[in-house]
Protein backbone atom coordinates (compact mmCIF):
# COMPACT_ATOMS: atom_id res chain seq x y z
CA UNK A 1 0.00 0.00 0.00
CA UNK A 2 0.75 3.37 -0.88
CA UNK A 3 0.00 6.49 1.00
CA UNK A 4 -0.62 10.36 -0.01
CA UNK A 5 -0.74 12.54 3.34
CA UNK A 6 -1.97 15.19 2.50
CA UNK A 7 -1.42 18.44 4.74
CA UNK A 8 -2.69 22.16 4.56
CA UNK A 9 -0.86 24.86 5.28
CA UNK A 10 -1.56 28.48 6.54
CA UNK A 11 0.70 30.26 8.95
CA UNK A 12 2.03 27.44 10.42
CA UNK A 13 5.49 28.08 10.55
CA UNK A 14 5.56 27.09 14.21
CA UNK A 15 4.44 23.70 14.07
CA UNK A 16 4.98 22.79 10.45
CA UNK A 17 8.46 21.19 11.40
CA UNK A 18 6.83 18.93 13.81
CA UNK A 19 4.08 17.80 11.47
CA UNK A 20 6.84 16.80 8.82
CA UNK A 21 8.93 15.16 11.31
CA UNK A 22 6.10 12.86 12.35
CA UNK A 23 5.91 11.61 8.77
CA UNK A 24 9.14 11.31 7.88
CA UNK A 25 9.94 8.89 11.23
CA UNK A 26 6.86 7.07 9.84
CA UNK A 27 8.00 3.12 10.63
CA UNK A 28 6.22 2.40 7.33
CA UNK A 29 8.27 4.38 3.85
CA UNK A 30 5.77 3.79 1.39
CA UNK A 31 4.26 7.27 0.95
CA UNK A 32 4.26 10.89 -0.46
CA UNK A 33 3.44 13.94 1.57
CA UNK A 34 2.13 16.44 -0.45
CA UNK A 35 1.93 20.44 1.55
CA UNK A 36 -0.71 22.82 0.27
CA UNK A 37 0.29 26.40 1.35
CA UNK A 38 -2.58 28.33 1.08
CA UNK A 39 -0.42 32.08 0.73
CA UNK A 40 0.98 31.85 3.94
CA UNK A 41 2.47 35.30 5.21
CA UNK A 42 4.99 33.41 8.07
CA UNK A 43 7.91 31.68 6.62
CA UNK A 44 5.79 28.47 6.23
CA UNK A 45 6.89 27.97 2.46
CA UNK A 46 10.67 28.15 3.45
CA UNK A 47 10.41 25.92 6.36
CA UNK A 48 8.54 23.48 3.84
CA UNK A 49 11.00 24.02 0.98
CA UNK A 50 14.15 22.80 3.14
CA UNK A 51 12.04 19.64 3.69
CA UNK A 52 11.14 18.98 0.45
CA UNK A 53 15.29 19.60 -0.15
CA UNK A 54 16.15 16.46 2.21
CA UNK A 55 12.95 14.38 1.54
CA UNK A 56 12.07 14.06 -2.20
CA UNK A 57 8.70 12.22 -0.62
CA UNK A 58 8.00 15.28 0.37
CA UNK A 59 6.44 17.97 -1.86
CA UNK A 60 5.44 22.11 -2.13
CA UNK A 61 2.30 22.63 -3.65
CA UNK A 62 0.80 26.47 -3.95
CA UNK A 63 -2.13 28.57 -5.20
CA UNK A 64 -1.28 30.52 -8.24
CA UNK A 65 0.02 33.70 -8.02
CA UNK A 66 0.60 32.39 -3.71
CA UNK A 67 -2.95 33.62 -2.91
CA UNK A 68 -4.68 32.26 -0.29
CA UNK A 69 -8.35 30.33 -1.57
CA UNK A 70 -9.36 28.60 1.69
CA UNK A 71 -9.47 24.86 3.09
CA UNK A 72 -11.65 23.47 0.77
CA UNK A 73 -9.69 24.77 -2.45
CA UNK A 74 -6.48 23.75 -1.17
CA UNK A 75 -8.25 20.03 0.00
CA UNK A 76 -9.04 19.79 -3.70
CA UNK A 77 -5.58 20.77 -4.82
CA UNK A 78 -3.41 18.16 -2.81
CA UNK A 79 -6.03 15.36 -3.43
CA UNK A 80 -5.63 15.85 -7.34
CA UNK A 81 -2.14 15.21 -7.07
CA UNK A 82 -2.09 12.61 -5.12
CA UNK A 83 -0.62 9.57 -6.43
CA UNK A 84 -1.49 6.97 -4.38
CA UNK A 85 -5.06 5.08 -3.52
CA UNK A 86 -4.76 5.44 -0.02
CA UNK A 87 -4.85 9.63 1.49
CA UNK A 88 -4.38 10.28 4.82
CA UNK A 89 -5.52 13.80 5.92
CA UNK A 90 -2.54 15.48 8.36
CA UNK A 91 -3.13 19.00 10.27
CA UNK A 92 -0.38 21.22 9.95
CA UNK A 93 -0.57 21.89 13.55
CA UNK A 94 -0.88 17.40 14.49
CA UNK A 95 1.47 14.73 14.36
CA UNK A 96 1.22 11.17 13.53
CA UNK A 97 2.50 8.20 15.83
CA UNK A 98 5.28 6.88 14.16
CA UNK A 99 3.60 3.25 13.30
CA UNK A 100 0.47 5.08 12.38
CA UNK A 101 1.13 4.20 8.58
CA UNK A 102 2.21 0.97 9.09
CA UNK A 103 -0.77 -0.38 11.66
CA UNK A 104 -3.60 1.39 8.83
Amino acid sequence: MHFSIITASYNYEDYIKETIESVINQTYSNWEMIIIDDGSKDNSVEVIQEYCKKDSRIKLLTHENHKNKGLIETIKLGIKNANNDWIVFLESDDTLASNYLEKN
